[in-house]
């Protein structure tokens, strides 16, 4: 098995480890263990994920990501080849 893509993303963490979720405006937060096959929201760039984010979550201000209420992490996607069953 061989990786044949990888590339960086970044997510919106809340202060208490819950991940900013959802599609189509049907954005909530969630724990990791709650995640399951949730789509996790992700962006192309730090800057896109606090703007997007700023926009879109409706109890968010610009000095939250400055007291570390919500925070952006970068990830790592990776898609690997191999066996399908």
């Amino acid at each position: 098995m061989g990786i044949i893509l990888k590339r960086t993303r970044y997510i919106v963490m809340r202060d208490d480890g819950a991940i900013f979720c959802g599609l189509a405006k049907n954005y909530k937060f969630k724990l990791v263990k709650e995640i399951g096959d949730t789509a996790i929201k992700t962006y192309l760039s730090e800057n896109k994920a606090k703007a997007s984010f700023l926009s879109s979550w409706w109890d968010s201000k610009k000095e939250d990501f400055e007291s570390g209420k919500y925070r952006v992490i970068k990830v790592n996607e990776v898609l690997e080849d191999g066996k399908i069953d």
